[in-house]
């Protein structure tokens, strides 16, 4: 399973920041739906004054009449031309199928199509009226373009025209607005334009000046708003430049004389300024966002640091407060913090203290029992003793001898019991010494074949010497529970097999038997006091308290060393060991 930490998951309810960019977004685009709403009511009402300073003036839209030299002299050279089969200049041309033009003809084909012929007055209307940024066109019914003043592109963004033949007059403007302002000046700004910068050239797309500004053909003809404007209705489109660079919004209304329209008055302007400004707030929402969640990610991991920290020293103590056999070895000090794991440290602490006089009073306990039985037992056995001088039928004899059998059993059970209190003093008072290990089981050995001739011994003893440090007659008892808890489970006719060889600097001591299998769960549970698997038996003469494993385990930490069972890996019975370092 995977293993979340308290930092990880702090981090983790961190990323719910990241619903605040969102609105943002979400705002900022509402923003940018205004922004678009406010600059077509805008240009349109530009367009609607333009138009209303010529409504009612047809006259003005007639078309200024040529100079007469220059008239001459241009149907001359037109004239010359014509006789020649030649291409006339400017938009007309003459063609072998298209019939014959004259000069005069041509001319003013060219007068109809120069918005420079049109009258001075509506020059400077158009003039006095249009903005800087903006774009105003003019066109009859007949899509002939009557005005045309201004530009689309800003005054800092726009690109400088030809100076002369010294210079190029042509130079790369091929770059955001932004970045024709002043360089950063402040330290954030710095880093924000070191580090963020790269980022928002990938993820924004900033508006740019360079864009082809010509007013194409299909603009005039067959735009949607030019002709709902000279159907007599205000309107506007959004169209793409012809290099897709930027947007054009046009704004078109018609000129009146009287109750029919003449004219139309179209207001172009691009959607640059309200791109820079989305593009510009989005970089702030990004960079606000970015500083918020390092800051609140920062201060969440300082949290969870600080936190985890506490945790892990509560968890530390608690390790360290138990020992393996769940003796209380050191109570922890309650912290003094207010707060929830301050209160759970000293309800710990409290547990703790509750828990060793708990234990203390088991401990204890075995001690107290065994005092407090002695002197009923010797009361009745004395009774015994002295109802079985007198002359007593069979029946009350046989009861006799059973009350005598149970009282064996309660005697050697407090014997058990005081015995192995006896244990854990010596071991808490018992002095070391070292020893050769193979003396001491080879002795007991000998002395159980002797004890018990019935039963078969095996055993495996290490040829070279076996220092241990410890007390050789506290491992003798140790391994006469061994032996005695082998021959209690081992098979009629069967072989207990004993070990004793060092394998990694430790002197193993193995008693293995044939018999009935642990059953599943720690083994390590069958050397605690008081615990055993045994079946109950009525007709047992020995009582079983689980105090024999019990000693085994306490002689074999007197030792630094370790106990453990298990069973054969053919199932055939099973190996209970002691491990005991050997003295360097």
């Amino acid at each position: 399973m995977l293993r979340i930490g308290l930092k990880a998951k702090l981090l983790l309810v961190t990323l719910s920041l990241a619903a605040i960019p969102l609105v943002g977004i979400g705002y900022v685009r509402e923003m940018e739906a205004l922004l678009i709403e406010q600059q077509e009511a805008n240009l349109l009402a530009a367009a609607r004054a333009i138009a209303t300073a010529l409504n009612e003036r047809p006259a003005l839209l007639k078309l200024k009449p040529p100079d007469p030299v220059l008239r001459r002299e241009k149907e001359d050279a037109i004239n010359t031309m014509l006789n020649a089969g030649a291409t006339a200049t400017g938009e007309a041309q003459v063609s072998n199928d298209a019939p014959p033009q004259t000069a005069a003809q041509i001319i003013a084909t060219e007068a109809s199509a120069d918005p420079r012929a049109v009258s001075d007055e509506v020059e400077n209307i158009v003039a006095s009226l249009n903005r800087r940024g903006t774009r105003v066109w003019m066109i009859d019914k007949r899509f002939a373009l009557l005005a045309l003043a201004g530009t689309l592109k800003s005054a800092t963004g726009r690109r400088p025209e030809t100076i002369g033949a010294g210079g190029s007059g042509r130079t790369d403007a091929r770059k955001p607005l932004a970045d024709n302002a002043s360089g950063p000046s402040t330290w954030w700004e710095k880093t924000e334009d070191w580090l963020l910068r790269p980022l928002y050239q990938r993820l924004l797309t900033r508006p740019t000046e360079d864009f082809d500004d010509a007013l194409p053909e299909d603009a005039i003809v067959s735009g949607s708003e030019v002709t709902r404007a000279l159907a007599g209705n205000g309107a506007t489109r959004w169209r793409a430049t012809p290099d897709n660079r930027a947007r054009i919004l046009s704004a078109a209304h018609p000129v009146w004389a009287g109750n029919e329209v003449v004219a139309a008055v179209v207001v172009e302007e691009s959607g640059n300024a309200i791109a820079s400004f989305t593009s510009r707030a989005l970089e702030k929402l990004i960079t606000a966002t970015l500083a918020v969640f390092v800051l609140v990610a920062g201060v969440m991991l300082l949290f969870a640091t600080r936190l985890a920290g506490r945790v892990r020293r509560l968890r530390d103590e608690a390790e360290s407060a138990i020992d393996a056999q769940g003796r209380v070895r050191a109570l922890t000090a309650g912290s003094t913090a207010s707060d929830e794991i301050g209160d759970l440290s000293r309800s710990f602490s409290q547990l703790l203290e509750r828990l060793a006089q708990y234990h203390d009073y088991l401990e204890n306990l075995g001690a107290r029992i065994t005092h407090e039985f002695r002197t009923p037992v010797t009361v009745v056995r004395s009774s015994l003793d002295n109802l079985a001088m007198q002359p007593l039928p069979d029946e009350a004899r046989d009861y006799m001898q059973r009350a005598n059998e149970g009282l064996k059993r309660l005697d050697n059970l407090i014997s058990r019991m005081g015995e192995a209190r006896r244990i854990e003093q010596s071991l808490r008072d018992g002095e070391r010494s070292s020893y050769d290990i193979r003396t001491v089981i080879n002795g007991c050995i000998e002395g159980y074949r002797s004890a018990a001739p019935q039963q078969v011994f095996d055993a495996h003893i290490a040829p070279d010497a076996l220092l241990v440090s410890g007390s050789p007659d506290l491992l003798a008892q140790a391994f006469d529970k061994l032996i005695a808890n082998a021959m209690s489970f081992a098979l009629p006719g069967s072989v207990i097999v004993i070990s004793l060889q060092p394998i990694d600097a430790e002197a193993v001591l193995e008693v293995g038997n044939d018999g009935p299998l642990l059953p599943d769960g720690p083994a390590l549970r069958l050397f605690d006091s008081m615990v055993s698997i045994r079946a109950d038996d009525a007709s047992a003469t020995e009582p079983h308290l689980g105090l024999g494993l019990y000693v085994v385990r306490l002689v074999a930490q007197f030792h630094h060393g370790s106990a453990a069972a298990r069973n054969r890996a053919d199932e055939s019975g099973v190996v209970f060991s002691v491990r005991l370092p050997l003295v360097v």
